[in-house]
């Protein structure tokens, strides 16, 4: 990767073996986002999602607090839960019967008398959970490191900023439903579309149309204005427009702050594929009338027959062939639109430092993937928190 001038290898979108550093070093020490507290409201509640590519449930407990399990039987490793969510009092594994309660702790042993002598120690084959559980403005997090920092400290003034901004569109509750593609493509083409202000007049030309609107119209609304680039440590990224912003928590989560009101998570499933899931949110205190235009206008953009998404899909599973490509695998992609342009300034109103650009720049993904190398090569939490780029330095 050559950051001053913008040039990032092919590779890294294609190489299998990278891909698997990928889920040790990067989605083996994140906090990742699970879920929102408004899917799991009560005791018993449950939400099944990934942690990488590791399956986990979100439980609430009877107590009221929140679990991450790993979704796999201590006995043969089956699933123990196979329903995406739900409410329950436990959990038992369709194979052989053991039954673990929702804070994972192994309950329930078919035979354990008869055939085990009443051996089996419950404490050491309980299941396995995540090493913190954390919740910033009722949205869920979790990681498998023990050593990471508190979530709040990960997120930084700008990923706080970007939740905030979410958040504060009013009470927000996900819609029931979460809508799901499968796509061959590598995660980090995708993620780093979310905050591409370049492309929507060409990609999206024939959904442009159909609302009336021009290439011309787009790219005067989307390359003429100028603002403040968010770029949080650790590799968030967002901007502070008002009508049109998508925002990025590192690595795969992407907020669209608008009247869309969607979640986005680009869950991995090997270096040419991904799972996308959105979560669709809508305001409890707006009208019956106003959350059936907010849910028919997320179906409009990523639902299955979406105009936009697919539009999208086909950009990201192109990108990734050509990129695993061996006739060029050795030429360099170019990320330098913008380069050496804006200026770092002191938002005193935010109180952290932005770029001062024009939106419809590079410079969200160059300092992306500028941080996913400071996680790539980092051996420990405490060698990225000691050797990571940080605004200003840059």
């Amino acid at each position: 990767m050559d950051h001053e001038k913008g040039l990032i290898s092919r590779e890294i979108f294609s190489d299998p073996e990278i891909y698997k550093l990928e889920l040790d070093r990067i989605f083996g020490r994140a906090w990742l986002f699970m879920c929102h507290e408004s899917q799991i409201p009560n005791p018993g509640d449950f939400f099944q999602t990934y942690l990488g590519e590791a399956r986990v449930l979100v439980t609430r407990t009877k107590s009221g607090t929140v679990e991450v399990l790993l979704n796999t039987c201590a006995h043969r490793a089956n699933t123990i839960c196979k329903a995406d969510s739900g409410n329950a009092s436990s959990f038992m594994c369709t194979y052989h019967g053991w039954t673990y309660n929702l804070e994972g702790k192994l309950v329930g042993v078919p035979g354990d008398k008869e055939l085990y002598g009443s051996s089996v120690d419950r404490e050491q084959f309980s299941l396995r959970k995540a090493a913190q559980v954390g919740s910033y403005r009722g949205f869920v997090f979790a990681t498998l490191d023990p050593t990471a920092p508190p979530l709040t400290e990960f997120l930084g003034p700008q990923g706080r900023y970007i939740i905030d901004k979410f958040a504060n569109l009013g009470d927000m509750h996900v819609t029931p439903g979460i809508i799901k593609h499968r796509m061959r493509c590598n995660w980090k083409v995708a993620v780093e579309n979310d905050e591409d202000y370049y492309h929507p007049g060409i990609t999206h030309a024939s959904y442009l149309d159909a609302l009336g609107s021009s290439f011309n119209e787009a790219n005067e609304a989307f390359w003429s204005q100028e603002g403040s680039v968010v770029l949080g440590e650790y590799g968030h990224v967002g901007d502070t427009q008002a009508g049109y912003d998508h925002s990025s928590i590192f690595p795969q989560m992407t907020l669209l702050t608008s009247s869309l009101q969607i979640l986005e998570i680009r869950h991995p499933k090997g270096p040419q594929e991904i799972e996308n899931w959105y979560f669709c949110f809508e305001n409890k205190n707006a009208t019956e009338e106003e959350r059936l235009a907010a849910r028919m206008n997320q179906v409009r953009r990523v639902g299955p027959a979406g105009l936009v998404e697919q539009d999208d899909g086909e950009n990201f599973e192109l990108s990734t062939q050509g990129s695993a490509v061996t006739a060029v695998r050795d030429a360099p992609l170019h990320y330098g639109q913008g380069l050496g342009q804006g200026e770092i300034v002191h938002d005193e109103e935010l109180g952290f430092p932005v770029l001062r650009s024009k939106y419809t720049t590079e410079a969200y993904v160059r300092w992306s993937r500028r941080a996913w190398a400071d996680w790539m090569e980092a051996d420990s939490w405490s060698a990225l928190q000691e050797n990571h780029a940080r605004l200003g330095e840059v």
